[in-house]
């Protein structure tokens, strides 16, 4: 088996918003783990098409994103979103890594702030439906409220939303919110990670979809006060609990986080991890 890394030459060079130029060096890092490996195929993500978006999103909102220097990345990133968990539901992979610029767990139907613009998950769930999938565990561990994430999903019983951020509520029985506090440590957030997987068990999803992020590391804008280790130990506990509950069917979209020393740490080391997998 093989794992899926998706991410597009595009976006280097460019200063995106929030996460900045934050892949530089990427492309020689997944060239030399690709001849290493042997068992991940990189792929260049093609851009969503304007209709699926339409599905997600109003028109006055995507004509007004439209006019955005940042749009192409972003119909990229969520293209590779789409194209991952249809291969991963479909195990052409094993499981992915998706790469981010522009979009992602800050976009509502009609808007979208905080560096993302266009909702990954909504195009990707739209296609799962159409593939045969009804039911999706979402995790967000990103440092902030994945609030047009939430808006999206509400009304949608099928997945099951659990976001870790600063508020600790229930919106209702499959959307929950996990207080992690201004600060914690490695222990205690993977302690309360591990804390929601009989949740999760019991809805019994066919895939699970990550929104991961690196803004709380220590040294990043999100900071939760956590290392680089504590990112490999989270991937590692949830492609284990993948394994254990839908067939190992797991998909990463990258997340916040500018600071590039961590990303190319932690990244290489969660490739290497998943691949491991794939042996």
């Amino acid at each position: 088996m093989t794992t899926g890394i998706y991410f597009s030459k595009y976006f280097i060079g460019k200063s995106w918003p929030i996460i900045g130029d934050r892949y530089r060096g990427y492309p020689e890092m997944l060239s030399r783990l690709s001849s290493e490996l042997g068992n991940i195929k990189i792929i260049e993500p093609k851009p969503v098409s304007e209709d699926l978006l339409l599905k997600v999103h109003t028109k006055e909102y995507i004509e007004y994103v439209k006019r955005q220097w940042f749009y192409e990345g972003a119909r990229i990133t969520v293209g590779g979103c789409i194209d991952a968990c249809e291969r991963v539901w479909m195990g052409e992979f094993n499981d992915a890594i998706v790469f981010l610029v522009a979009a992602g767990h800050h976009t509502h139907r009609d808007y979208g702030w905080g560096g993302t613009y266009l909702s990954c998950i909504g195009p990707s769930l739209i296609r799962l439906r159409e593939l045969g999938v009804k039911r999706v565990a979402y995790l967000d561990t990103d440092c902030h409220h994945g609030d047009g994430d939430r808006e999206i999903l509400l009304n949608d019983d099928d997945v099951l939303h659990i976001c870790f951020c600063g508020y600790g509520r229930t919106d209702s029985e499959t959307k929950i919110c996990v207080d992690v506090g201004f600060k914690t440590t490695n222990s205690e957030y993977l302690s309360k990670v591990e804390g929601v997987l009989p949740k999760i068990k019991s809805f019994n999803p066919q895939i699970i979809i990550h929104f991961f992020g690196h803004d709380t590391h220590k040294d990043d804008y999100g900071s939760k006060g956590l290392t680089e280790e504590f990112f490999i130990e989270l991937a590692r506990m949830m492609k284990d609990f993948a394994l254990e509950v839908c067939d190992g069917k797991y998909v990463i979209i990258d997340g916040g986080g500018m600071n590039r020393r961590v990303g190319l740490y932690i990244w290489e080391r969660i490739i290497r991890l998943l691949s491991s997998y794939s042996r």
